[in-house]
């Protein structure tokens, strides 16, 4: 008899001992490691058939970049002076790469990169274009403590174009920007004044002009985090330069007028076009304004010509998508323009932190399994009924 009571509060203790040690594997830190793929679309706007307003926004606030390493920059406090690229690797390495932010954020190495067969067929395919393909290896936060991190890929356009996406010295032809200019001319007259006396001044050195901030080809925010399941959400930008017609002569009151005032014509046949010459000084070339007679259903007897002219812009268009998503699957996010590879995996340290926590357990024999008990140590990411998402881009 007492050696059955004594069995029985053995199991009795080993069963309060593996009952209390539960909440403390649900809640170690979940690592996981995670890889991503964007690439361009080899294709025109027109042929998308969709229509993006220009310009187009990112409406997310982003931090801690995942490529700071490459330009030279840390959490530091000392300056940084990060060195400028044209262009931004598409492979990142990154090995060596310091341990950043509370997730304890550590890039992968080429090495540790599994998802380099689809990198390698998307670089040969005619229709594709890799900007980025990096990896890191972090603890998944809640959605509340999870952070978007900066993507930046692809070409540096801050040569070529300005933060308005025009051509770096185009000419504005709207009558607000020309305004705008004007009073910045009378401004600079009324204080050239203060420039005109040289600099005396002990050490008096030149200061070169700050460089423009860079604009990049594809930029903007990810987030992954843990709610219950596995979450990707991202914000993006992928800029192209592309030929805009611009509005460059609008018909003027005042010539309308004239013709107004003009005997009509004969027939609606006889005479095609119209030419009203402008008045102009001697020093100036002789202008003439077109006046159509076209078709008098369609168009008033006088109607002026409507001038454009064609400039390159650089555009925007956005990428906006959030999916909960199961880990180990590769997940394939879609655009016309554009696309993203992503798997999210365990990481060793995840797998070994589950390992060790299950063997520190005290077993007991004879003891039975509670139903369920299994599926609630495991980790409910895994156990989403959506299905996965295909990982092959459509050409």
């Amino acid at each position: 008899m007492r050696q059955t009571l004594k069995n029985a509060l053995q199991l009795t203790t080993l069963a309060a001992v593996t009952l209390t040690s539960l909440p403390s594997v649900a809640q170690e830190p979940r690592w996981f490691d995670i890889e991503v793929i964007f690439f361009k679309r080899n294709v025109s706007v027109e042929s998308s058939q969709e229509y993006w307003p220009q310009p187009q926004t990112l409406g997310v606030n982003t931090s801690e970049p995942l490529l700071a390493p490459l330009f030279g920059c840390n959490d530091e406090l000392e300056p940084c002076i990060a060195p400028r690229f044209d262009k931004l690797p598409v492979s990142i390495d990154g090995r060596g790469w310091p341990v950043t932010g509370s997730t304890k954020r550590q890039m992968l190495s080429k090495q540790q990169l599994e998802l380099n067969d689809e990198f390698n067929k998307l670089k040969q395919h005619a229709a594709f274009t890799p900007l980025l393909h990096l990896g890191w290896r972090e603890i998944v936060a809640p959605r509340n403590r999870a952070k978007h991190y900066q993507i930046q890929a692809g070409e540096d356009f801050s040569t070529r174009f300005n933060e308005n996406g025009r051509l770096l010295g185009s000419l504005n032809f709207s009558d607000d920007a020309i305004i705008e200019e004007s009073q910045g001319f009378d401004l600079a007259a009324e204080n050239i004044s203060l420039f005109d006396a040289p600099d005396t001044a002990v050490g008096a050195f030149d200061i070169e002009p700050e460089a423009a901030a860079a604009i990049w080809e594809l930029e903007g925010g990810i987030r992954v985090y843990l709610q219950h399941y596995l979450y990707i959400e991202t914000e993006l930008l992928l800029k192209r330069p592309e030929d805009v017609e611009l509005l460059i002569n609008e018909p003027e009151q005042e010539l309308l007028d004239i013709n107004a005032s003009e005997e009509p014509l004969t027939t609606e046949t006889e005479l095609s076009t119209v030419v009203v010459e402008a008045a102009l000084s001697d020093e100036e070339e002789q202008q003439q304004v077109v006046l159509l007679s076209a078709d008098a259903n369609n168009v008033e007897a006088g109607s002026l010509v409507t001038e454009y002219q064609t400039e390159e812009q650089l555009q925007s268009f956005k990428f906006d998508q959030k999916r909960r998503v199961r880990s180990s699957e590769i997940h394939y996010f879609d655009h016309p323009l554009m696309g993203m590879l992503i798997q999210i995996r365990r990481s060793p340290e995840e797998q070994t932190n589950l390992t060790n926590s299950a063997e520190s357990l005290p077993v007991a024999d004879n003891v039975e399994e509670s139903p369920g008990e299994n599926e609630q140590a495991q980790l409910t990411e895994d156990n989403s009924p959506e299905p996965s998402a295909s990982a092959t881009p459509a050409s």
